[in-house]
């Protein structure tokens, strides 16, 4: 299987999940925020600081994919921390039934 193919089964994966409008404002990120690819050689702190930010979504209990994982890494710890804590509040009140929606949701308003 070429990479072509796996993005676009992965991109399928992800809209079917969360629906076209969050595919399309998170490829509207990647593109405006010209950061450097995930995969890339990144510096140590950065590196450092990406890792720090996919630990607090494992920890507070979320389950990362490709795509997840590359919307928290577009976005900063801010925008990720208030998401989560978005997320939380809901489930206190029993409104949560997909929480990785949710956290998604919460990451792209």
């Amino acid at each position: 299987m070429t990479n072509s193919i796996e993005y676009i089964k992965l991109a399928k994966e992800f809209a079917d999940k969360y629906g076209i409008e969050y595919l399309d404002r998170l490829i509207t990120l990647a593109e405006n925020k010209n950061l450097p690819n995930t995969q890339s050689n990144l510096t140590n702190t950065n590196q450092v600081n990406q890792e720090k930010i996919l630990e607090e979504v494992i920890a507070a209990g979320f389950q990362l994919n490709p795509w997840l994982k590359n919307l928290i890494l577009l976005n900063s710890f801010e925008v990720v921390r208030q998401a989560i804590t978005v997320v939380e509040e809901n489930e206190i009140w029993g409104n949560v039934h997909n929480r990785e929606g949710l956290l998604v949701e919460a990451i792209l308003h």
